[in-house]
């Protein structure tokens, strides 16, 4: 069974304005806007040429990212665009991806680890869910979500955020955070991640909560499994590093508007809720 994707997309018009939509079937949508009938928007200012495309798992998320879109600047919208850049955690699609043709997306070609046959995606008997299950020997293979953790740093009723240096977001705000190793627990993780990003060291005082998303750069992404802690800063020195290119301490109702991440977002109106109680 193949899984359908969303995309959000953008067309350069006649007149050389943008307009975003989201939809399905890139094709199709083209050619319903092209033939008058996409958008009353699009339907004065024809022809209208595909330019952009990013990948989404639902529709929610692409709404989002469309949302978001529309309130950029025409020339951080242009900037997207000619450097092909993940935008809102999702995949640039180049115009060479079959899913600018067809609007689906299979999962990506995987090899089983047990014997090395060939997985593909089903959907088996009693099962809601699509799984990649090994041609071969019929080993299922269960895409877990990556372990992470980060930590709410708060002092004076202000938390601390971090502007990303690398992809995906980059140059959006962040909170110190990132995955874990291997044979890490969440809590060291987390103050980990926060010396290495702000060069401060912290003491965890309470558990926020956990928070599931989708990491996506490039062709690759997969669901990440985000533990977030409160903390307080008890010694170090603060200074952007690692993967750091800035950093900065927000008053929840002054927060930037370019923030990583659909969950960054609920995670700081979590924060705030419990600051209100607290």
């Amino acid at each position: 069974m193949k899984i359908q994707s969303w995309f959000f997309y953008a067309l350069r018009c006649a007149d050389d304005t943008l307009y975003a939509g989201i939809t399905t079937d890139l094709t199709r949508r083209v050619a319903q806007h092209n033939a008058g009938r996409g958008a009353r928007y699009t339907a004065g200012r024809r022809p209208v040429t595909l330019v952009a495309a990013w990948r989404f798992s639902d529709r929610g998320a692409a709404q989002r990212a469309e949302a978001r879109f529309r309130r950029l600047s025409r020339t951080r919208k242009l900037a997207l665009i000619a450097q092909g850049l993940p935008f809102e955690g999702a995949p640039f699609c180049p115009r060479t991806c079959q899913s600018w043709t067809t609007g689906v997306s299979s999962a990506p070609a995987r090899f089983c680890p047990r014997c090395g046959g060939l997985l593909e995606t089903v959907v088996r008997p009693g099962d809601s869910r699509p799984r990649q299950v090994c041609t071969a020997c019929g080993r299922v293979h269960y895409r877990n979500a990556k372990p992470c953790a980060g930590a709410l740093v708060v002092r004076d009723g202000r938390v601390l955020l971090v502007k990303r240096a690398i992809q995906p977001f980059l140059g959006y705000w962040d909170i110190p955070g990132g995955f874990l190793e291997a044979d890490e627990l969440p809590q060291a993780g987390a103050i980990r991640e926060v010396r290495e990003e702000t060069g401060l060291d912290v003491r965890l005082t309470g558990l926020l909560g956990f928070y599931v998303d989708h990491y996506s750069y490039g062709d690759e992404g997969d669901y990440c499994l985000n533990a977030y802690f409160l903390a307080q800063v008890v010694g170090g020195r603060e200074h952007a590093d690692d993967d750091a290119a800035d950093l900065a301490w927000f008053a929840l109702d002054e927060l930037p508007e370019e923030i990583a991440f659909d969950h960054v977002r609920v995670v700081l109106a979590d924060l705030g809720r419990w600051m209100e109680q607290t």
